[in-house]
């Protein structure tokens, strides 16, 4: 068997590994179950999607192995399908007018990555609508989780926490599903590009834009959380919510791109990023401004002047 075939199957156990330790209830297993896509990525990135899918099919087997076939299907649906996914796109390009390699963008690739996401929490939701609905289905299942975790509480107590998680429970698993793998997506380009393994070059981030069409997703899926009724205003105010993530990294870039042209600036960025970590609402403020880059573009015009004309867009798709 080929080398990399090799190196590819033991990435693929090991990630799988990493994966089902978050069943130990250990606290430390959330932080490994985090990082589980990163063996993928390793290989993905610097062999080939065929390599990619070599260790994902591996990590499914181990997972069935050790957690049976719900614990594969997760790994398969979590970890194994986006990480090929977004494998195979990074590693798509064209040739440019003058023969260089135009590399598929990296906004296109959060774009779609995001919509997978989407699509995987319609499926939830499409499955738990026969049962009482999503948000009944939600509120119990966080009912039953405090019960174990937490017996102390009252029920008031309890009544109270489930107020203030239930509405958004969805879309906080979603949008930090999407962050996760696009955090380990990165983290693996960048330990590969340092090595010189990497089969693409690491793209400048803070010229990242979206494909023209998130917009418009977020705005109907918005609209149907503010007109839909019942179950359907749930579904679709937590499906905003996880399809505002990439506006949430393009808010990032707008931050960092201000930064630059201020003095201080990584003191600033340090401290900007403290404030993220522990405001939910300063998060949705980013992404809002993420919004706004996207429709007028504020990168451009803090630019000034002598910047020229607006990049163009023709290969966000």
């Amino acid at each position: 068997m080929p080398t990399n075939a090799l190196i590819a199957i033991g990435a693929g156990a090991v990630s799988a590994l990493a994966s089902v330790t978050l069943g130990s209830g250990a606290f430390v297993s959330v932080f490994v179950a985090y990082a589980a896509p990163l063996p993928l990525f390793l290989v993905g990135l610097s062999a080939g999607p065929r390599m990619a899918g070599i260790a994902a099919t591996a990590g499914f087997v181990v997972a069935g192995l050790l957690a049976g076939a719900a614990g594969a299907g997760i790994y398969g649906l979590v970890h194994a399908l986006p990480a090929w996914m977004v494998v195979r796109q990074s590693l798509l390009w064209t040739q440019g007018p003058r023969g260089q390699a135009i590399w598929y963008p990296p906004g296109a690739i959060v774009s779609w990555l995001t919509l997978l996401g989407a699509a995987l929490f319609l499926g939830a939701a499409f499955a738990l609508s026969g049962s009482g609905g999503m948000e009944n289905e939600v509120r119990e299942f966080l009912d039953q989780a405090f019960r174990g975790v937490a017996p102390e509480l009252t029920e008031t107590d309890r009544g109270t926490i489930l107020g203030t998680i239930m509405p958004f429970f969805p879309a906080a698993t979603g949008s930090s599903w999407v962050i996760m793998i696009v955090v380990n997506a990165v983290l693996a380009q960048a330990i590969l590009a340092k090595s010189g393994r990497s089969l693409r070059p690491t793209p400048a981030y803070v010229d990242v834009r979206l494909a023209d069409w998130t917009s418009w997703v977020l705005v109907a899926t918005a609209a149907l959380a503010l007109l839909g009724p019942g179950d359907i205003e749930y579904i679709g105010r937590n499906l905003t919510v996880i399809l505002a993530v990439p506006f949430l990294f393009l808010g990032l870039v707008v931050a960092h791109a201000l930064a630059r042209r201020m003095p201080y600036g990584t003191m600033m960025l340090a401290a900007f990023y403290l404030f993220l970590l522990v405001s939910g609402w300063a998060m949705l403020v980013v992404a809002g401004v993420g919004v706004v880059e996207q429709w007028i573009g504020l990168r451009h015009r803090m630019a000034g002047p002598d910047a020229g004309t607006e990049p163009d867009r023709s290969e966000e798709s």
